[in-house]
């Protein structure tokens, strides 16, 4: 079996419940700090709240105007990003290793100290908010997983990425979500180059001090739902998706199934998947308390899109536990592949799924996005 955790040199601890956890990079001089915020992603709150709220990182805090701190930064020679997840909101900084008080400083102020400036909402935060969306939006395969997404958890995980405009967010709402959010108990800190102990100090010293506890609730595994379709017609690329949601205790056989038949990380000629028409591809979507599994194939003719998920659907219907078996040992290699130092989730792939595994034809939900005329009905797969 393996472990996420076990691929990576790095130590955990916590600094007043902030988890903060570090790897050593001892050759390079650059240091990076991910501020990962839980409970804080688009399945939390109103829909498109979090979203929005992760635009305001960065701007102006009651300590330094968002000026002041582009211009530090980018003659410290730093670079700085957030954006938002489904779980959670992230923050992502990169610098010279000896700049690491500043960095720590700054990502504290933006959690402990956020100014929310009446004027940035309309000026800043909406019309950046809304160009992601648009971009986002544009791409076709983003609007079926957008689809799969609220077809199989409705609420929660189903809830949009981004902000889409539908539902008007105040800034009122947009400050509520914050304060219920940016507490100690579900923020935390990431270093890669960074020395452990000097990382905990600087936490300690910072504003990420003040943050109030909050409570730490406990997570459980979402409503889902099977045996839904949804048809969008769209111009570009047509796109059609088979997806099952996936129990957190499932990830494991759900990443055999991917390698078996063709993971995303790890292409291969001899895949099933490689060998149909257009692109297609599979994928476990892992989140904190559910997952998604999906097969997609997309395509600038809808024909094809067409005649190859079926061929999936037939695919991924054959596999058998004996198939998932003989795939350990590339799912081993897929794994630490995927793994990002951020979000160190622990899966363990054991070298025996359970017998009885089988890919019900009935139980999976289905997306088609482009030209609906060609491409097929869930009861014709």
């Amino acid at each position: 079996m393996l472990s996420r955790a076990s691929v990576r040199a790095f130590s955990s601890s916590s600094v007043a419940a902030i988890k903060v956890s570090t790897r050593d990079a001892p050759s390079s001089t650059l240091s990076t700090l991910s501020v990962v915020v839980n409970n804080a992603g688009s399945k939390s709150g109103k829909s498109g709240v979090a979203h929005l709220l992760s635009k305001f990182n960065f701007l102006n805090t009651e300590t330094k105007s968002a000026l002041r701190f582009t211009r530090e930064s980018e003659l410290l020679g730093g670079v700085f990003s957030t954006n938002v997840t489904r779980d959670a909101i992230v923050l992502n900084t990169q610098f010279l290793k000896e700049d690491l008080p500043y960095y720590v400083e700054a990502l504290g102020n933006v959690l402990a100290k956020p100014s929310f400036r009446p004027y940035e909402f309309p000026e800043t935060v909406l019309p950046v908010a809304k160009a992601e969306y648009d971009v986002a939006s544009s791409d076709t395969t983003f609007t079926a997983l957008e689809s799969l997404h609220a077809l199989s958890f409705r609420k929660g995980y189903g809830q949009p990425l981004y902000y889409d405009g539908a539902r008007p967010v105040s800034l009122e709402e947009i400050k509520q979500f914050a304060d219920d959010v940016y507490t100690s108990s579900n923020v935390s800190v990431f270093g890669s180059g960074v020395n452990e102990a000097d990382l905990q100090s600087f936490i300690s010293q910072s504003a990420f001090s003040s943050l109030k506890e909050g409570s730490s609730s406990s997570s459980s595994a979402p409503a889902s739902f099977v045996g839904k379709e949804s048809r969008v017609r769209s111009s570009g690329k047509s796109v059609a998706i088979i997806g099952v949601p996936v129990k957190a205790s499932e990830f494991s056989t759900y990443e055999l199934l991917s390698t078996s038949i063709g993971s995303s990380a790890l292409a291969s000629s001899a895949s099933p998947l490689a060998s149909l028409p257009g692109a297609a591809t599979s994928k476990l979507l892992k989140y904190q308390d559910a997952g998604l599994f999906y097969v997609a194939v997309s395509d600038a003719d809808p024909s094809v899109v067409a005649s190859s998920i079926k061929a999936a659907k037939k695919i991924l219907t054959s596999v058998t536990a004996s198939d998932l078996t003989k795939s350990v040992k590339s799912t081993k290699l897929s794994l630490a592949l995927q793994s990002t130092f951020e979000s160190p989730l622990d899966i363990k792939v054991e070298a025996s799924p359970k017998a009885d595994f089988s890919f019900k034809a009935a139980s999976f939900n289905y997306v088609a996005v482009g030209d609906i005329d060609v491409l097929p009905y869930a009861d014709e797969l």
